[in-house]
């Protein structure tokens, strides 16, 4: 199970202005108006400041150990050695970089790790000085995963799998994971906002997932499941970039099977390779086919964003049909509305707030999520 949690965090921006032409030039010397705004926007975030606000934060939930700092393409920190507790150290490497970055960068990643309740988890911040309007201005992407459900060290796929497949029964397990991933979550952006009060930051999601690779697929499903560089895609989860593990697909498969047979599943989302809903499994149980994978869950899921909305609600739609035909076969009569209803009710498949719009189809790619890399291109 895959627990992904993420936070938009807004500052202050002023809106980039761009050159005039010369026929602008030449209207404005007469009097006229000239619109120069561009859709992007320049904030006045420093390095030293966002990773203190960041740092000072994760000290409030007792996170302690970095991963990594990379401004600009330089690495300034790398926890190679997996030294624990070892922040400060990060904080006196930034120090030494300072003449560097003056008191601008184009982007800043900062990554740290943490255990607490059974979980391990991986926060990774990525900030930008300059970008689109409607973007935040950095996004605070959160992954984990249930620690006993971790490979161990040398362990072959059998071993592991007969490890682990006894603790696919466990639903307890799960939803305890589940709840203590969201109270972190929501503890982290208390403390992100607390540590920068004049920022807005908004929780865009928490949850658990399984992803359901396409039933007879030609391809491996780790090199379907391309994990995306840009922190806005929908698939994006910091975890599988800092911990690649070939395990994770195995993992899904085997609780997949097990939720599918379980009386009461835990409210787990399932998603297609690329980030897009197919269904909670409760959903998934009862209509198997919201499970079957066609070109629309694909469609639109380019490097940077999807129309995640729109396919849950052609989803939705499989679900109110067949209910809407189950009923006319037993009454005579159908409401297919009532019944698309009520497949769904009480189910949270919004793109994660309502501050700052859906999905962002490209908005970061020329902006650069991309170009401080992190996931890999198979």
């Amino acid at each position: 199970m895959r627990l992904v949690g993420q936070l938009y965090i807004t500052v202050p921006s002023a809106r980039v202005k761009r050159d005039p032409t010369f026929m602008e030039k030449l209207k404005r010397g007469f009097g006229g108006q000239v619109d120069l705004d561009t859709a992007e926007v320049q904030n006045q975030l420093e390095a030293t400041s966002v990773v203190d606000a960041v740092r000072r934060a994760l000290g409030r939930l007792g996170v302690g150990n970095a991963l990594s700092l990379v401004i600009d393409e330089t690495v300034v920190f790398q926890d190679s050695d997996g030294k624990a507790d070892d922040l400060p150290d990060l904080v006196l490497a930034l120090a030494d970089h300072a003449s560097l970055f003056g008191r601008g960068f184009r982007e800043l990643k900062f990554a740290a790790e943490h255990e607490e309740a059974g979980l391990h988890l991986v926060i990774e911040t990525r900030a930008r000085t300059r970008h689109r309007h409607d973007d935040p201005a950095a996004v605070v992407s959160i992954g984990g995963r249930i620690r006993k459900l971790e490979p161990e060290k040398g362990e072959s796929a059998e071993a592991y799998r007969a490890r682990v497949e006894p603790l696919t029964r466990d639903a307890a397990l799960f939803e305890a994971s589940r709840l203590a991933f969201e109270s972190f979550v929501a503890r982290l952006r208390d403390a992100l906002g607390a540590a920068m009060p004049e920022a807005r930051v908004t929780e865009r999601r928490a949850e658990a997932r399984v992803v359901k690779a396409p039933s007879g697929a030609t391809e491996d499903p780790s090199a379907i499941e391309r994990t995306p560089r840009e922190p806005t895609h929908p698939a994006y989860d910091p975890f599988a970039v800092y911990y690649p593990s070939p395990m994770t697909t195995v993992l899904d498969a085997m609780l997949f099977a097990s939720f599918m047979h379980m009386l009461m599943p835990p409210p787990v989302l399932l998603v297609s390779p690329w980030g897009s809903p197919l269904g909670l499994m409760s959903d998934v149980q009862a209509h198997p086919q919201l499970a079957e994978i066609s070109d629309f869950d694909r469609a639109g899921v380019g490097d940077f964003g999807d129309d995640r909305d729109q396919r849950h609600d052609d989803r939705a739609s499989l679900a109110s049909d067949d209910d809407a035909s189950s009923d006319d076969d037993q009454s005579g009569h159908a409401d297919a509305g009532q019944d698309g209803d009520a497949a769904y009710e009480g189910d949270d498949f919004d793109d994660g707030g309502d501050d700052g719009g859906g999905w962002s189809d490209g908005g970061w790619d020329d902006g650069g999520w991309d170009d401080g890399g992190g996931g890999s291109d198979d």
